[in-house]
């Protein structure tokens, strides 16, 4: 058993062969040429992204006996010694295992011996951050001031762990995350050179699955060789990987695309029979997402940020644009909560099933400001809990405002004495001058403002009314589709219960409100309510329904009766004249004498009177 795996048999052996951080080998590589090496180094970065590797590479370049300019041989002793880990002055300690202050007390003590193999010591501390703070105290003099014979080179994937102290006396190079390009090519070359055939999907698959690690990648080419009949293919990296089958993804993204809860059931169905990690399962679904997201907003430039084929990206295009980006956020935002919940629940089955229900249920979200200028633009209701738009007065000359009456203490009698308080007025609170020109402010259309009718008592449906809903399964079927309506949106449905229905004629359903249900007409006039109404009535009735709504009033004389209170309420209300009252001269000495009092009375427009008792 001397199998050696992929990653050691093709780690790299020369800076030129090291993927992706041409950035720093190039630097290392000048720097040796220059005869500038300095004696400490921090390598920062990832796992599987060359680390470790670039160390040694660094100290067969230190050591090797013929350079091949600033590359090592590989041929010297010293070259292949390193690359058997056998060489007595590179030391490679585990800082993980390593981290106390006894074992760098004893690194201390032996780095001053001299070399014994060749003409430089390097000491390479793996996951340095793993040192205990005393440790890194005990590490700062020499790590300033080594002999001239050693080298000190420490990796992490944690420096934010490190002190400063010790970043200050090292050069830091952070190695990158590799792309997904550098691996796959490198898998490539890998398999070419052991003559294995492949699929070039596969590889590409192997490549995202690694995350940028580079050693994750071969490990993983590793283990499907392990499992393959000779060729590496899509359906055996499936299979051994445990993955998630892209088709089920779309399947998935198209049922909740065409908000079909049913077609969503069936496929958290056939992932649990398939024996598919959930938590992955919903991973991948996140994904998709996500990679819709990019095509909503990249558009034609979307290959570029997708780790996906021209036919994964053409799949992905089509179900997309079901959906708009405010969409897409709305249901990214609800997965990243739902995953929270998924990977604590003891039933995650239970919880994936009610997310998917819940993402198969979504309604095309509005922008605030767009709905702002919808109801700027119809002159509709304002928006509950939102601030009140300004309300202008009629033209004409304001109507006097004078202070409320002070509200009375009630008497209180006292049980011990049987004495009785008489009545002490309360303090009049002042109302604010921008609240009492709203008050004085000629009233809003009814229905618009200043009344909101939340009764909205249901109407009694009569036989007229069942002769014109008859093709859509008389009246006891429309209050079934109100009950439905109802337990989704409970004030849409109380508020469509108070309409009658007038006339049902080419898929166009009349519906008709007094004048006192205004409000309700308005709001289910409103688009988004509309469209909920009507594609809940097409799944219902199975046919489509397109709603309209209109005004009524009674006939007779009662019907007069609300027509022209209708028509009074829109008409501004008559001023009523002040009555003036007898002048007080001490009322008047009061107001003089006391500043506050005289400035209230011109503020509200107001006068004093005397309280009769």
């Amino acid at each position: 058993m001397s199998y050696l795996v992929l990653a050691r048999k093709w780690r790299p052996q020369t800076f030129s062969e090291v993927v992706g951080q041409e950035h720093i080998t190039e630097t290392l590589k000048k720097a040796v040429e220059k005869n500038r090496v300095a004696h400490a180094y921090l390598f920062s970065g990832p796992r599987g992204c060359g680390k470790t590797t670039t160390a040694r590479l660094l100290a067969k370049i230190i050591n090797c006996e013929k350079p091949n300019g600033a590359e090592p041989c590989n041929e010297c002793s010293s070259c292949t010694a390193i690359t058997a880990g056998r060489h007595l002055d590179v030391i490679e300690i585990d800082g993980a295992s390593n981290r106390g202050i006894d074992e760098i007390r004893d690194l201390r003590e032996k780095i001053s011996y001299a070399p014994s193999q060749g003409r430089s010591k390097i000491y390479i501390i793996d996951e340095v951050h793993m040192l205990t703070p005393q440790a890194f105290n005990a590490l700062l003099k020499t790590l300033e001031e080594p002999p001239s014979h050693v080298y000190l080179i420490f990796a992490t994937t944690e420096p934010h762990k490190v002190p400063t102290t010790i970043l200050s006396r090292c050069q830091r190079f952070n190695f990158k995350r590799l792309e997904l390009k550098e691996i796959s090519s490198q898998l490539e070359k890998i398999c070419a050179l052991e003559k294995i055939p492949f699929e070039g999907e596969a590889l590409t698959l192997l490549s995202r699955r690694a995350e940028g690690s580079m050693r994750d990648g071969e490990s993983l080419l590793d283990q499907c060789l392990a499992a393959s009949e000779g060729t590496v293919d899509l359906a055996l990296v499936r299979r051994v990987l445990g993955l998630v089958d892209s088709q089920l993804v779309v399947d998935l993204l198209r049922a909740v695309g065409e908000r079909d809860r049913k077609g969503a059931l069936g496929i958290v169905d056939r992932a649990v029979d398939s024996g598919l990690d959930l938590e992955e399962f919903f991973l991948a679904y996140v994904e998709g997402i996500r990679n819709l997201l990019v095509l909503s907003v990249e558009g034609g430039e979307a290959a570029d940020f997708l780790d996906l084929s021209r036919g994964e990206i053409a799949e992905f295009s089509a179900i997309g644009s079901a959906f708009r980006t405010e969409d897409l956020l709305y249901l990214f935002r609800a997965a990243t909560r739902v995953y929270r919940e998924l990977k604590a629940s003891g039933q995650p089955r239970y919880v994936l099933e009610a997310a998917l229900m819940e993402a198969a249920s979504w309604e095309s979200a509005v922008e605030i400001s767009e709905l702002i200028r919808r109801l700027d633009s119809s002159g509709g209701p304002a928006v509950p809990g939102g601030p009140a738009r300004e309300r202008k007065a009629d033209p004409g000359p304001p109507r006097p405002q004078r202070l409320e009456p002070a509200a009375e203490v009630p008497r209180q009698a006292s049980a011990a004495s049987g004495s009785v308080t008489r009545p002490v007025p309360a303090e009049p609170v002042p109302q604010p001058r921008a609240a009492v020109i709203e008050k004085e402010a000629a009233p809003a259309p009814a229905g618009a403002f200043a009344r909101l009718d939340t009764s909205a008592e249901p109407v009694v449906r009569t036989a007229e009314e069942d002769a014109i809903l008859r093709d859509l399964g008389g009246k006891e079927a429309w209050e079934r589709f109100l009950s439905q309506i109802r337990e989704t949106k409970l004030t849409l449905g109380i508020w469509l219960m108070s309409a009658r229905v007038e006339r049902f004629s080419e898929n166009i359903l009349s519906l008709s409100f007094s004048p006192q249900n205004r409000f309700a007409r308005e709001m289910v006039l409103e688009e988004k309510n509309r469209r909920f109404i009507e594609f809940h009535a097409e799944k219902f009735f199975g046919r489509k329904v397109v709603i309209q709504a209109s005004e009524h009033f009674e006939s007779g004389a009662e019907g007069q009766k609300s027509a022209a209170e209708a028509q009074k309420s829109r008409e501004p209300k008559a001023q009523a004249p002040k009555k003036p009252r007898a002048a007080d001269p001490a009322l008047d000495a009061i107001a003089g004498d006391a500043p506050v009092i005289k400035r209230l009375i011109d503020e509200f427009d107001g006068e004093l009177f005397k309280e009769k008792t």
